[in-house]
Formats: C-alpha cells, structure tokens, sequence
C-alpha cells in the first residue's frame, strides 16, 4: 500500500520534485565549494609523499592500460586489486594525513546531510497539507513557515544519522574488500543486494520520525524519535518492501539513464526519492492511524481496512497518554 499510494502522490505532485532538486543542487554546491577549500590542500599533502606518489602512480597506470585496451577485462581484475591495496596501504601508512582526510570527509557528509535533512520538514509539511486537505502550499513558503522546526530537524537527525552512516559505510568496505579478495567481480551483485536492503532498513528506521512530530505537536526532537519506534515496528513489513521497491527502481533509473542524460539523472533521481520518502512514511502514518487522504482532488483513500485492529489503537492511545 505505501509504495503504491506515495506514487500516486508523486505523479499528483511533480511540481514539487523540481523544488527539491532545485535545493539539492544548492546543497551539492555548496558542499563542493567548501570541500575544495579544506580537501584539496589534504590531498596535496599526500601527493607530496614518495611512497603514496608512487602507489597512485602504478595504481592510474593500471586504470590507463584498461582503458587503452592494453590489458584484458580479466588481466585488469587480477591486477587492480594489488595496485589499489597498494596505495590504500600507502595512505594508511600516513596516520595523521590519513586522519585530517576522514575528518573532513565526515564533516562534509555531514554539512551535506544536514542542508539536504532541512528540505525534509518543509516537505513533509506540504504532503501532510495535501494528504489531509488536498491544500497545495509552496516549498520556500513551507521552509519560511517551519524555519525553526526545520533546523532542529535537520541537526537533530544529523547527530542521529551520520554516526549511523560512518559504521554502515566501514563495514561495507571492509566486507567489500573481503568478498572482492575471495571471489573478485562477483562480489558486485552480491553487495549490491546487500546494500539496497541495508539502505531500506536505515530508512525504515527513521520513517516515523517526522509523521510523529507533524500530528504529535509538543514533543522533543528526540523523544518524538524514539517514540516513534514502535509504530515503525508494528508497520515494518510495509514500510520495508516500500523502500525496497523505491531503491531498485532508483538504481534501475540511475543505471539506465545516466549516459544518455550525461549524469543528470544522479541528482534527479534522489530529488524524486527525497519527496517519495517522506510520502511514504506519512501514507504508513495514515494507514496505522485508520485515516483517509487524498491522493488528487478528485480520489480519497479510506485506510481503515488497513489500519490497526481496534485493540492496538487502544494500546497505543493509552501508551501515548502515560508517556
């Protein structure tokens, strides 16, 4: 139901995925802009280091003869790995230039994360306003309304999210590393996998997040958080197959039609995501509340032979007044 009904909603409103993108590029350069300044001059720092020079050397010597057709897909894939261990041991082997670099790259991320999560309130603002009254209000008009919430917001699941996100990522590559070793290429398919279901319960993780603090006013950042838990418990499966579903198409999309869009379909289709995520969290918020919405003027959903069982309602309203 949640993927289904959230697209309905993203094809009723593809205006609002322009807006976003709009805010998406702005985020993007920003980041560039003040990466450059604090990155470049890291890098060149290693760049001045015989032993990391060398390694990348031989590693881009590598990726040339590919390139050219010097060497064979398999000659390249049984050389590869041992010119990228290499410079990866020579950059591991500078501990302190090796430290600056991660910490810039976290504080990026996390500049990025935070500037991208501000769009995230404003927009679920807007879809609450169509789904309950099939009201249109614009982005910038949505971000000036809920500036304040919109910052707490953003900075609270920053300080949530990037901690997350820096675990996820070392473990993927060092599983990746370690599957690459055993098994070469077909680790590819296999991380593949590993990932969209890794990302879909990240975001399954946080998905009633804002739908709690939209329709339960009064509450911390945190405690609307951690409240929300288990209503996202009790709606894991739905919610869990919605984001499955939304991620391999993102992939198919961004694989398909990066070429001939010469790479703008990398921002497009997370703009189009960002508005299908939060549309898919408040469908879920609906449906486990018993709720009806529209998905254009003209069709209204009735949820309640989704919804809770009479009996969990009662749990949770009662759970909710002794909290």
């Amino acid at each position: 139901m949640e993927f289904k009904y959230a697209l309905s909603l993203l094809f009723s409103n593809m205006g609002y995925v322009l807006k976003i993108f709009v805010w998406v590029l702005i985020a993007m350069i920003v980041t560039v802009c003040i990466g450059a300044a604090i990155i470049v001059p890291v890098i060149d720092a290693f760049g001045e280091v015989a032993e990391v020079a060398a390694a990348y050397g031989e590693f881009t010597a590598e990726v040339s003869a590919f390139v050219d057709s010097d060497i064979s897909i398999r000659g390249f894939l049984e050389s590869i790995p041992s010119a990228f261990g290499g410079l990866v041991t020579a950059v591991a082997s500078q501990g302190g230039l090796l430290a600056a670099l991660i910490i810039c790259l976290i504080f990026l991320y996390a500049l990025y994360s935070f500037l991208v999560s501000f769009s995230y309130y404003p927009t679920a603002y807007i879809i609450g306003q169509l789904m309950s009254s099939n009201m249109r209000m614009g982005l910038a008009a949505s971000m000036a309304l809920n500036f304040k919430q919109s910052v707490r917001f953003a900075a609270c699941r920053v300080s949530v999210a990037v901690p997350i996100d820096v675990c996820l990522t070392t473990l993927a590559c060092l599983l990746f590393w370690g599957l690459f070793t055993a098994i070469g290429v077909f680790s590819l398919p296999i991380m593949l996998l590993l990932g969209v279901v890794v990302v879909a319960l990240r975001s399954t993780f946080f998905a009633g997040w804002l739908p709690r603090l939209l329709y339960v006013p009064g509450e911390s950042m945190y405690t609307a958080f951690g409240r929300s838990l288990r209503a996202v418990k009790l709606n894991i499966k739905g919610l869990m197959k919605a984001f499955i579903i939304t991620f391999f198409a993102a992939y198919a999309l961004m694989a398909g039609f990066s070429l001939p869009t010469f790479g703008l379909v990398l921002i497009v289709v997370p703009s189009i995501n960002y508005f299908l995520f939060r549309t898919i969290e408040l469908v879920g918020y609906y449906k486990f509340s018993g709720k009806s919405f529209y998905t254009d003027a003209a069709n209204v959903v009735d949820t309640v032979e989704f919804g809770y069982r009479t009996e969990n309602q009662r749990e949770d309203a009662t759970a909710e007044e002794e909290d």
